[in-house]
């Protein structure tokens, strides 16, 4: 009887996987989504650009990674509209009373969007805390380090009673 064997799927060799594209998908992508590039928009042409064969170039935007980022992009361009939409809408409708609704819908937006597209111009809700050792403390460390080196010490002086012996 003959063993059959397994035959695993190969591994991608520009080491792409679901998370990470290979240098080919990133310049086709790149192609793609350039307005100032001559293929902008053309997934055909951008993929033979990038260096795929006709054959994959006229179905790239079938493959996976292709689908995963147009969907990614669209829907991008879809929450900055509807953001958009929300951040102008009159708080009070044309009323006399502000709706409370619509004012705290915008209040998270403009948190949401200084915390996350403000950051380089300073806003940011990370904080950083410096730790500086009291006198008491830097006293308990200095001893520590004293006590550590005579351990140290006490150890090594022991090994080397221990491979004189031997």
């Amino acid at each position: 009887m003959v063993a059959k064997t397994k035959h695993m799927p190969k591994t991608n060799p520009n080491g792409a996987n679901q998370w990470q594209l290979d240098p080919r998908q990133k310049e086709c992508w790149e192609y793609y989504t350039n307005p100032k590039g001559v293929t902008f928009g053309n997934a055909t042409r951008s993929a033979m650009k990038a260096g795929y064969t006709d054959g994959t170039a006229d179905t790239i935007t079938t493959t996976e990674w292709f689908i995963g980022r147009l969907w990614r992009l669209n829907a991008t361009f879809t929450g900055e509209r509807k953001i958009k939409q929300l951040m102008e809408l009159d708080l009070n409708n044309g009323g006399d009373k502000v709706d409370v609704g619509v004012a705290r819908i915008q209040a998270d937006l403009a948190k949401l969007l200084v915390t996350t597209q403000g950051k380089d111009l300073g806003y940011s809700t990370r904080q950083e805390i410096a730790l500086e050792p009291d006198t008491e403390t830097k006293e308990e460390l200095s001893a520590l380090s004293d006590e550590v080196i005579k351990i140290r010490e006490a150890f090594e002086t022991k090994l080397k009673q221990k491979l004189a012996k031997l």
